[in-house]
């Protein structure tokens, strides 16, 4: 027997293919809806479940109640839990409110997620998600589990929002266009790259920066003076559902195998040393993050407004950590963590009114 005849026979019995393996990925996934009920999600949530589940039956959904039992069956094999805020809060809330009003809860799910789902892929949507993010990353850096990849914030809203905004100034599609975003995952924060916008990116800094004002909700002769309202949050429940189903497939289809699972999320990033947390273009695979793809190439004005945001959500990761130690240190219920107490005395400075 030739040395050309040997090989073709073991080639064709398969023993040569058994030592080149391809990886295996999922053929379907679990996803946990934490605070489905709520307006982003839906209210009659058991209904809407027997609904679902008769309509499509290559699918089963089950809903479940309450965070001290329901949780931890509902977490249980989720290769993704989303997180959705609970607090139904004015618009104007400041951000310290916010964080005292979802942190505890928030803090509680994320110790259960350490038990019950130590490997899922976390999707934080509860704002503000500079601030709860870290928070979460805080909770799971305590443990064996933690993993920069799977835990993420949701730059959901403000992607549909630059989406739509940039589809109406070029009369295109919304779901045709794609702008990259950096910065923070709130609308304050964010800065849109609409210089290198897909399908078609806008030309000249003077249309960029009209963009980033209305993005921002901002008159354009007060921008960049003015970056933004950072006490205001857009209540467009539609937009951020729409947002969030987009970003909850995209992981789907990268925990599928799908190489080209991209989204703009926030998460744990070395791109920018003034701040720890950025949101950049992620692709999806096993396991969440595999391959984040940075900070690209910027004109000035989008690098000024990057090292602005930088410095903003260094101070929300300061909080995140104040509001933890605020938790397993306070002994009495009036204690406060640093961060809202000067917030209340900004707000008592306002107040005041100057007599002449």
């Amino acid at each position: 027997m030739s040395i050309k005849h040997l090989f073709k026979t073991i080639y064709n019995h398969k023993i040569i293919p058994s030592f080149c393996t391809q990886p295996e990925y999922q053929k379907s996934i679990q996803v946990c809806i934490l605070g489905a009920d709520t307006r982003i999600g839906c209210e009659p949530i058991y209904k809407i479940g027997e609904d679902l589940g008769l309509m499509d039956t290559s699918c089963m959904v089950q809903a479940y109640c309450g965070i001290e039992s329901g949780i931890e069956k509902a977490i249980k094999c989720a290769d993704v839990v989303v997180i959705l805020p609970k607090e139904k809060l004015n618009t104007d809330t400041p951000i310290g409110e916010r964080v005292m009003a979802e942190g505890h809860r928030l803090h509680s799910i994320a110790v259960k997620c350490t038990i019950f789902s130590p490997r899922a892929i976390l999707v934080n949507c509860v704002p503000p998600v500079s601030v709860t993010t870290p928070l979460i990353s805080e909770v799971f850096k305590k443990t064996n589990f933690y993993h920069p990849g799977r835990i993420i914030g949701s730059a959901a809203f403000a992607q549909t929002k630059v989406n739509s905004l940039l589809a109406r100034y070029q009369d295109l599609d919304p779901q045709s266009v794609y702008t990259p975003l950096i910065g923070g995952p709130e609308v304050d924060l964010a800065v849109p790259l609409f210089s290198q916008a897909k399908p078609v990116e806008v030309i000249g800094k003077k249309n960029q920066m009209s963009l980033t004002a209305k993005f921002r909700g901002i008159l354009e002769s007060e921008f960049p003076k003015i970056l933004g309202r950072p006490n205001h949050r857009e209540n467009s429940t539609i937009a951020e559902s729409y947002g969030i189903s987009n970003l909850v497939a995209t992981i789907a289809l990268g925990l599928c195998g799908d190489a080209n699972a991209h989204a703009n999320v926030y998460l744990r990033s070395n791109a920018v040393p003034a701040c720890k947390y950025l949101v950049s273009t992620v692709r999806f695979s096993r396991g969440g993050v595999v391959h984040n793809y940075g900070i690209p190439q910027l004109p000035k004005h989008e690098l000024d407004l990057l090292e602005k945001s930088s410095l903003e959500i260094k101070a929300r990761e300061q909080m995140a950590l104040e509001y933890l130690d605020y938790l397993q240190n306070h002994d009495k219920p009036t204690d406060m963590p640093p961060f809202r107490e000067k917030e209340n005395k900004k707000q008592e400075l306002l107040k005041q009114r100057i007599v002449r």
